[in-house]
């Protein structure tokens, strides 16, 4: 429930702070006064959009703030969807604020949490509904009755409507895929050439996942095979041939071996020098056969490099067709020989597709079938709900029915709704939205409203001149059940017929004024007398009488012993 609102430019609105009460309150004032934008300040709570227009003229930003209760078990999903959020609503109560700015940002928070539009309008759907003065004009479209409908059907109509939305969509997707798979007969035999051409190229080439590698490192060899056999043929001279003037290394570092071990007679502690000496003719040794096996493995050719090149020059080609590498080669061919298995499948795919459309299809009409099933029954108690709520409004001959008319499944199943009406006796039911007057939709709209609110905890209701089109003792009825919803709901109420205020608990004047250049905008509460005043005017216009006080007077005893 609202329990506090704090407004601050926005639109007439300079400075405003309000306490609400549980039940009905009303809001009167002259036409142009700014009832509306009061409730356009609390639907900016609510998650509606954030318009610049509603900044006042001259000021950088607009604000509105609100405080709402949240005790008991109906808000639970408000906490939950809160806990989810990280928002600490322990307390039972939340402060939501919400600034928009001129330049066209909003910014909205949640017990100091900043949080989407998004979020704030999924909050406010568990808090308060809005019904404007234009939202009769919902019945005059049939495509929206099946809505209603379906929102009177509540959780159990949502359950088979989900079964259904969901075979719908299995439906949707295999046509599409068979309708994929037939026309692509043109481009699969191209597609097939294709890669019968490229698995057949890949193939004859012959590819091994590394072999560039090995092969780019035997070029380099083939390229410097002159360098190599020099550099080799440079090591082996030095260390086991040596020359003229020069001794091998190895026939050297033999002869200083020898005159270590001479040496070590006087000196024991040279036994290391030697064993290192010895160590080197090993590995001299060895590094001279190394050389010996290197030089008989070095089989230079020109054809050689010629052809390593080629192999080369082919990979490289390949390359920039399939992959970066023999290894993303491989890869490709792996997925066009599994692609061309698929394409040549192709009557086998459509079969399956086939089948897979005619089994979606029936499961789509059994789902159908049920949630048209379950549509008739609620239907059937919408009507009579209805027509007794428009009993109760003044329309005692009133007979209704939702017509539902079997349509092609489509993604809201296979029904078309429309509400058909009969407002006087001996007439037939005809569309409501052909026969009905502008009171007649209002009656019915508010209906609605009484209807479908018995079906939801949402605790708030708020009205913008619901009465419109209305008056004499049809007004009456709507203010009577507008105060009877406001024993189970709070209800806000923006009203011009005084029927409807003298019912109201509590009586909210919405003035206008100028001060200097500035217009402005103010709501305060009215006592007991200055609610007579205020109806005596709505009755009789700004010049007040004795009598039209005791007129308003007995309305308001009226009002209040129906309370």
């Amino acid at each position: 429930m609202l329990r506090a609102l704090q407004v601050e430019n926005i639109a007439l609105l300079h400075r405003l702070q309000l306490e609400l009460q549980p039940g009905f309150t009303c809001l009167t004032g002259e036409t142009g006064a700014g009832k509306s934008i009061l409730l356009d300040a609390v639907g900016l709570l609510l998650g509606s959009r954030g318009s610049v227009d509603l900044v006042r003229t001259g000021t950088d930003k607009g604000v509105v703030e609100g405080v709402l209760d949240i005790v008991g078990e109906a808000f639970d999903p408000v906490r939950l969807l809160c806990a989810e959020q990280g928002i600490d609503a322990d307390d039972d109560q939340l402060v939501i604020s919400r600034e928009v700015f001129a330049s066209g940002k909003t910014v909205a928070r949640v017990n100091g949490r900043i949080v989407t539009v998004q979020f704030l309008r999924q909050l406010g759907a568990y808090c308060a509904h809005q019904h404007g003065q234009h939202d009769s004009a919902v019945l005059l479209r049939s495509e929206e009755h099946l809505a209603l409908l379906d929102v009177y059907g509540g959780s159990s109509l949502a359950t088979v409507k989900a079964d259904y939305t969901a075979c719908h969509r299995r439906l949707t997707n295999a046509t599409h895929a068979l309708r994929q798979a037939e026309s692509d007969s043109k481009e699969r035999a191209q597609r097939l050439d294709m890669l019968a051409f490229q698995i057949q190229e890949i193939t004859k080439a012959r590819i091994h996942a590394g072999e560039e590698v090995q092969l780019r490192e035997l070029r380099g060899r083939l390229q410097h095979a002159e360098k190599l056999r020099s550099a080799t043929d440079d090591v082996y001279e030095k260390v086991y041939e040596g020359g003229p003037r020069i001794p091998a290394v190895a026939d050297e570092v033999y002869r200083l071996t020898g005159v270590v071990e001479t040496a070590m007679r006087f000196d024991q502690s040279l036994g290391e020098l030697r064993d290192y000496l010895e160590t080197a003719q090993v590995n001299l040794t060895e590094a001279a056969d190394f050389v010996r096996r290197y030089r008989s493995r070095q089989d230079f050719s020109p054809e050689e490099l010629q052809r390593v090149e080629d192999r080369l020059a082919t990979l490289e080609r390949l390359f920039r067709k399939y992959g970066e590498s023999s290894s993303a080669i491989l890869e490709y061919l792996e997925q066009a020989r599994e692609e061309q298995e698929r394409l040549l499948r192709h009557e086998e795919t459509i079969a399956h597709l086939t089948e897979a459309c005619e089994r979606a299809f029936t499961e789509l009409q059994t789902a159908a079938a049920a949630l048209t099933a379950v549509r008739q029954s609620c239907a059937a108690a919408l009507e009579d709900q209805l027509t007794a709520e428009l009993s109760l409004l003044m329309m005692p001959n009133v007979r209704l029915s939702m017509r539902l008319t079997p349509i092609s499944p489509g993604p809201q199943g296979a029904d078309d709704a429309e509400l058909l009406i009969s407002a006087n006796q001996g007439e037939a039911q005809k569309p409501l939205a052909k026969i009905a007057s502008g009171g007649e939709l209002s009656r019915v709209m508010l209906a609605l409203i009484q209807v479908l609110s018995g079906n939801a905890s949402v605790p708030t209701l708020i009205f913008d001149e619901i009465d419109a089109g209305i008056s004499g003792r049809a007004a009456q009825a709507v203010a009577e059940r507008i105060a009877h919803i406001g024993r189970q709901h709070q209800v806000l109420c923006v009203t011009h017929l005084p029927q409807m205020a003298c019912y109201a608990t509590h009586h909210l004047l919405i003035d206008k004024r100028i001060d200097g250049d500035r217009t402005y905008t103010t709501v305060r509460l009215l006592s007991e007398e200055e609610r007579v005043d205020e109806i005596a005017k709505m009755i009789s216009g700004e010049i007040i009488t004795e009598t039209t006080r005791s007129h308003a007077r007995e309305m308001l005893r009226r009002g209040a012993r129906s309370l």
